[in-house]
């Protein structure tokens, strides 16, 4: 039977278990990462990264310890792919792993770090473990696998040696798989004579790795769990400082997965193993081009072209498409969209992130940085330019008549909106004389008419629409001779009718000194007697004796066809008898023919 120091908590001693994980001190003395890969614990300090914080954390578990775990074959040896896996033979305690945990990121210096951590169920002093990082993972590899199982390296693939004596600082190491398609040779091994091997060994310093096991009990809080002295281990790796990451160079690993050695030897029997989990190590960047348009007639039909920089290689985009340069090393990018034509207008070119990335214009320059994954959209407007045409009410009228006008939108949106402005002008620019004839909003292409004007002065006048335009449309303007309206002169009758002021004289003669009056009388064309009552009577003083005197009239008007007669008599005096002229004896005619 085991001996088990993991403990599980319950509330009451949450707090004894934090106080037992932060004794001893958090720090992190690698740069370019806050993470505390040397403290031995999984709390982070204030301002520090830890495994209860750290982005992107994986976990691995094994198979619970008796006769159901599963651990390596006897005989198997680091160097080996194909491997026999067996459940029931219980690894030796110290051996005997219970869960591992990887985490990844890109530091404030750009590089790459790695974060390992491992824990086992008995400690019995040193622990030797390997961490396989693959770029890809081994099918049907999982917790529950027996048998004979062939492990899926391919060149370049990782090896964390984790090498602990039992005190003091672990010793960190890396090895890559070597193959002879990749040019390596048989020297480069570690350990092996034959290819494929593990080799190109490194023992990792300070400047690029870290490492702890917890020497007092410590809180896991990922599984509220407290851990006896030498049951935790950690380290951080500088990918990029130890060369796995070199400049200029994509590296992605997806599979991870810890296994235990016997002894220190890198050639010992493999025991105990946690099957292999999905992790993302990479240093890998990612650019994609996103393609949106606004108001295409049919979506996605029109293609835009894309010109590169030299390490990109050219392509066209539809509407809702995009493009995806993915492994990309750290480096200097650059994608310009090709200049569009009417009636296609740029929009914006944007980004999701501002690092790195210079918008000029519609090319974007990316300096994308390691494991940087940029975004950018492209938008684009579709316009149409619609033409409008008008219909005068009348195109030659009379002076002081009033005219409007009519305008259709040709080729626009069936929702176009704006303004359409009418304006009559006097020359044939539409420059000179202009007067308003308003200002209507169109609803779904639909143009009102224009106020009427009357015109009150004779001559050709212009009009002319102005469409404004709205967000989908152009404005349009129409022709202005094309609205030409000429008011003619006024045409006016003729009928003419004789309208005569009458006027009389009455002479006397051989009168003795006369005096007196003399009445005048006017007779209508309707009485042929002089019997009715005069049209006109005026009675004028005789002051000069023998003479003759005559009316004075000035308003009124003889105007009725037909014969007019006057009938004028003297009043007499005292020396002188009364004298009339008969009716008619003087007349005019008034004829109109």
């Amino acid at each position: 039977m085991r001996n088990k120091t993991l403990t599980h908590l319950g509330a009451g001693t949450a707090c004894l278990a934090l106080i037992l994980g932060g004794a001893v001190a958090a720090q992190a003395t690698l740069s370019g990462t806050t993470f505390e890969g040397n403290d031995g614990n999984l709390i982070h300090a204030t301002g520090g990264t830890d495994w209860d914080n750290v982005a992107g954390r994986n976990t691995g578990i094994d198979v619970p310890s008796g006769s159901s775990d599963n651990a390596f074959g006897q005989g198997t040896k680091e160097d080996n792919s194909a491997v026999s896996v067996v459940d029931g033979s219980i690894p030796p305690n110290k051996n005997d792993l219970t869960r591992f945990y990887e985490a990844s990121e890109l530091g404030s210096n750009g590089h790459t770090y790695l974060y390992l951590g491992w824990e086992r169920l008995v400690n019995i002093g040193n622990a030797n473990l390997d961490f396989e990082i693959n770029h890809a993972g081994t099918a049907g590899f999982t917790s529950s696998t027996t048998g004979p199982v062939t492990l899926n390296r391919t060149a370049g693939d990782l090896l964390v040696n984790y090498d602990f004596g039992g005190s003091g600082t672990p010793t960190l190491s890396i090895n890559t798989w070597l193959t002879a398609a990749a040019g390596n040779t048989v020297s480069q091994c570690f350990s092996a004579n034959t290819l494929p091997c593990w080799g190109n060994h490194t023992t990792l310093g300070s400047a690029s790795a870290e490492g702890a096991v917890n020497t007092v009990p410590v809180l896991d809080p990922i599984q509220n769990a407290t851990l006896g002295v030498g049951l935790f281990g950690e380290a951080s790796i500088d990918l990029t400082a130890a060369g796995v990451f070199p400049p200029g160079i994509c590296q992605a690993f997806g599979s991870a997965f810890v296994k235990s050695r016997s002894s220190s030897s890198f050639t010992a029997e493999l025991k105990d193993f946690i099957a292999p989990i999905a992790v993302q190590i990479n240093n890998c960047g990612s650019i994609t081009i996103k393609k949106v348009t606004q108001n295409e007639p049919v979506p996605g039909t029109q293609s835009f072209s894309y010109t590169t920089s030299s390490n990109l290689t050219a392509f066209s985009l539809t509407n809702g498409g995009s493009k995806t340069f993915s492994a990309l090393p750290a480096g200097n990018y650059s994608v310009t969209e090709g200049n569009q034509s009417a009636p296609w207008n740029f929009v914006s070119l944007t980004c999701d992130t501002t690092s790195g990335v210079t918008i000029s214009g519609q090319q974007v320059s990316i300096a994308l940085a390691n494991s940087q994954n940029v975004t950018c959209t492209y938008t684009n407007h579709y316009t149409n330019s619609p033409s409008i045409a008008t219909t005068l009410s009348g195109t030659t009228v009379p002076v002081g008549s009033s005219v409007h006008d009519s305008a259709a939108l040709t080729g626009a949106t069936s929702t176009a909106g704006g303004t359409v402005t009418y304006t009559v002008y006097s020359d044939t620019a539409c420059t000179a004389g202009a007067r308003d004839a308003g200002t209507v909003t169109v609803t779904n292409g639909i143009v009102p008419d224009s106020n009427a004007l009357t015109f009150n002065t004779a001559g050709d006048f212009y009009w002319q629409a102005v469409y404004s335009g709205d967000a989908n449309n152009n404005g349009a303007t129409s022709v202005c001779t094309s609205e030409h309206v000429v008011i003619t002169k006024a045409q006016p009758s003729v009928s003419t009718a004789q309208d005569l002021i009458p006027n009389d004289n009455f002479t006397l003669s051989g009168g003795s000194s006369p005096t007196g009056t003399i009445t005048f009388k006017l007779y209508a064309p309707t009485d042929t007697t002089c019997s009715q009552a005069p049209a006109l009577t005026q009675t004028v003083t005789v002051t000069s004796g023998n003479g003759t005197y005559g009316t004075t009239n000035t308003t009124f008007h003889s105007t009725a066809p037909g014969t007019w007669r006057w009938m004028s008599s003297y009043s007499g005096d005292s020396n002188n008898q009364s004298a009339s002229s008969a009716c008619g004896v003087e007349s005019f005619t008034i004829s109109n023919g």
